[in-house]
């Protein structure tokens, strides 16, 4: 009787721990938890429309027009291309500035 205390008492403690050690299958993912979308690391593709020296805006357009069509937010935008570039063009020497305050070619 005392035997088969001890071996119940055994089977009762080693049997969640058998749980654990056993491995269960893989389960599968629904598809509900797949990363969607581009992944992290991929480059953006380039955009595809005409380069900025095709675009022509005429000369009677306000900057009220300019914001309705663009948006503030693509203006600014352009904005700090055109200043990063005319920056990067001021230190390798390629523009200097006039008698009217205006960056001009370096002839």
């Amino acid at each position: 009787m005392k035997q088969f205390t001890s071996l119940l008492a055994l089977l009762f403690f080693l049997a969640p721990a058998v749980a654990f050690l056993t491995q269960s299958p893989p389960r599968q993912r629904s598809a509900c938890f797949a990363k969607k979308g581009r992944q992290n690391n991929v480059p953006k593709p380039l955009p595809s429309g005409p380069p900025a020296q095709d675009i022509s805006v005429p000369d009677d357009t306000s900057m009220e027009e300019l914001l309705a069509v663009m948006g503030e937010k693509r203006l600014k935008k352009v904005a700090r291309k055109n200043r990063r570039v005319r920056n990067q063009k001021i230190r390798e020497g390629k523009v200097v500035l006039n008698e009217k305050g205006e960056w001009v070619p370096r002839e």
